[in-house]
């Protein structure tokens, strides 16, 4: 890199379809951003808490918990979650991200089941790679996403995992 060129920023995709994930990453590879990739929310803490470097976007799809999850009530430090639940956690952590969820369903439905919320960039699949360059580019510059304070104090949070 030469001197006083800046570093791309880095992307970590989380979603379980690895078609969505393809789709997501090749894009932004060759706009020149940083793409790591997860399978789900469990990989996605992981991958986030253990990354030498700064990660400066989540893009998550809401829908995370793959076929044949499990409930358990370990306290398990990368549970699987939904993709908002795994967002909250990061925010909590008062970890300074940028987030764009992104899903199938329309926006109004997700928001009405409390998968998605108010201040939080949302993209609905399927979607140009033309959209989402855009909104990354919208969503890098803005400012970074703020915990929820309302699904801090949500009864059961934290009380019940989804894991494999």
């Amino acid at each position: 890199m030469a001197p006083g060129q800046k570093q791309p920023s880095t992307i970590l995709i989380v979603d379980d379809d690895p078609s969505a994930l393809l789709v997501s990453t090749k894009p932004l590879r060759d706009a020149g951003y940083t793409v790591l990739q997860a399978p789900g929310s469990a990989e996605a803490l992981k991958l986030y808490a253990e990354h030498p470097s700064p990660i400066h976007l989540v893009i998550a799809d809401v829908f995370l918990p793959p076929p044949g999850f499990q409930l358990s009530v370990d306290r398990n430090p990368y549970p699987r979650v939904n993709g908002l639940d795994m967002v909250e956690r990061l925010l909590q952590d008062k970890r300074e991200i940028r987030v764009l969820l992104v899903s199938s369903s329309p926006s109004s439905e997700l928001q009405n089941r409390g998968l998605v919320r108010a201040g939080l960039p949302f993209l609905k699949k399927p979607f140009t790679s033309e959209t989402l360059l855009s909104l990354v580019r919208e969503v890098l510059a803005g400012p970074p996403a703020a915990p929820d304070q309302k699904n801090a104090t949500r009864p059961g949070n934290g009380d019940v995992e989804w894991v494999d």
